[in-house]
């Protein structure tokens, strides 16, 4: 694990992002910078890349 995703892992309890609680979701997103909070919290629920991207499913 890197730093960057060090916090989410300390919060959650080292579970993936697709195993958090909406209660801790909402905690994580509150404390990113409000700019930021749209595509953060995208990426917590498994829909967006940090960079905002949508997450795209490979084609079968």
């Amino acid at each position: 694990m890197n730093d960057d995703d060090s916090g989410a892992a300390e919060l959650a309890g080292g579970r993936a992002p697709e195993e958090l609680t909406e209660r801790e979701i909402q905690e994580l997103v509150a404390r990113c910078p409000e700019q930021q909070r749209w595509a953060f919290e995208g990426w917590l629920r498994g829909v967006r890349q940090l960079d905002g991207d949508p997450m795209v499913s490979p084609a079968p």
